[in-house]
């Protein structure tokens, strides 16, 4: 592997496409990140993270796949650290437009160390992140190694996510247009369903709704499922032809400027049967008690609880193993969610704040058979909730052939 001379360079000229966030929400999000860079009494933050680099810079793209980071310091505006045909996204489409570019076959762990010596950073203290999914071992392994050959040390940190769980005014429009474009993406997908169409079928009449409402792709796959498919995690569409009797499952995002706003609803092709009518009605009861829970101050366990208790009641206890609700906001493959950075699940006792955003996801799978749920994305309020995404929380019945 050759060794190249890396240094710092900025775009200029103007932008691609407008910024999707103000110029004062940029600065906000850095003069907040470099709090928290103080108060771990770090030089330099490290972040390989999708999300984060998009939160912090505006980059995006989904080529990730090959190594990008994204340095910050006290003083300088971001530095995002990119194979060369990425950087036009830095360069032509992001807020801070600075980078540090690398050949396919170059080191970019050595591009990093490089902007690090640019900034002045590199024989400091470097925050870096140990939870991200995008750098691997070896590289993370070798860039803690230059740093302390230049005679600096690492702390480990994660401090984008804190900030990111509290979603700005600016951030809620986004989910907002969200929540509109998952409906519209629904009502088609409903429309699709009917007995001998397919699975298929109804993913295409979805997606192309999805689409024309201004929808971009999400960080986990549409899921539309039939009949015992439904009880699969995480299956979709897989050519099966709809019958009388099945339940349908439909899990959608809709997304906005990569903030996702997810929604599932289930039903029944014909009538639906008297134990699909029950669950249905535990997961509707479970997650309007949640809705009604959800205040600034609770503790996540505690809005757990209350969906656990209602689940019980209806004589469903047994069959619950699975958190309440996640966090959602930015997102890129392989996730939609922020879970990792916030789940609404039992024994937390993290507090719900204003400004946070949830996919409440009360549901019951019966291995073999079927799976009903009935989500909304909501918004916490400062009295509050409120419901984001707006379809009927009833079964809905598509139609047999006459």
């Amino acid at each position: 592997m050759r060794r190249a001379q890396f240094t710092i360079s900025e775009g200029d000229g103007h932008l691609v496409e407008p910024l999707p966030f103000s110029e004062a929400e940029y600065e906000r999000r850095l003069t907040a990140l470099r709090r928290e860079l103080a108060a771990l009494h770090a030089d330099a933050f490290v972040s390989f993270t999708p999300e984060n680099v998009y939160y912090l810079t505006g980059h995006d793209t989904p080529g990730y796949y090959f190594y990008q980071a994204c340095v910050v310091t006290g003083q300088d505006m971001p530095v995002n650290v990119l194979r060369r045909i990425e950087a036009t996204n830095t360069e032509w489409r992001s807020w801070s437009r600075r980078v540090v570019i690398y050949e396919d076959r170059d080191d970019p762990v050595e591009a990093t160390l490089a902007a690090l010596r640019e900034l002045g950073a590199a024989s400091g203290k470097v925050a870096l992140e140990a939870d991200s999914f995008f750098v691997t071992p070896r590289r993370y392994a070798a860039l803690v190694a230059g740093i302390e050959r230049a005679g600096g040390s690492i702390v480990e940190a994660q401090p984008v996510e804190r900030l990111r769980v509290i979603k700005t005014e600016e951030e809620i429009r986004y989910l907002r247009d969200g929540a509109q474009i998952v409906t519209t993406a629904m009502q088609a997908a409903v429309d699709a369903s009917r007995e001998g169409s397919t699975e298929n079928d109804v993913a295409a009449e979805m997606l192309a709704a999805m689409a024309r409402s201004g929808g971009e792709y999400a960080g986990l796959p549409p899921f539309i499922t039939s009949g015992p498919r439904t009880s699969l995690c995480h299956a979709t569409w897989g050519g099966r032809t709809l019958v009388s009797g099945d339940v349908l499952a439909f899990e959608l995002p809709g997304v906005s400027k990569r903030y996702a706003a997810p929604l599932f609803r289930c039903g029944t092709v014909g009538p639906a049967p008297e134990d699909v009518r029950a669950l249905a009605d535990a997961c509707r009861g479970s997650l309007e008690a949640v809705i009604a829970a959800i205040r600034p101050g609770a503790t996540s366990g505690e809005v757990h609880e209350v969906s656990r208790r209602n689940f019980e009641r209806e004589g469903f206890g047994e069959l619950l193993g699975h958190r309440t609700g996640y966090s959602v906001g930015i997102n890129y493959p392989p996730d939609w969610g922020e879970g990792h950075i916030m789940s609404i699940w039992a024994n937390d006792d993290r507090r719900l704040q204003p400004g946070m955003a949830f996919h409440i996801v009360p549901g019951i799978f019966v291995p073999g058979r079927h799976l009903i749920v009935i989500s909304e994305t909501v918004l916490v309020t400062a009295t509050g909730c409120e419901v984001l995404t707006r379809f009927p929380r009833d079964l809905f019945e598509a139609p047999l052939r006459h």
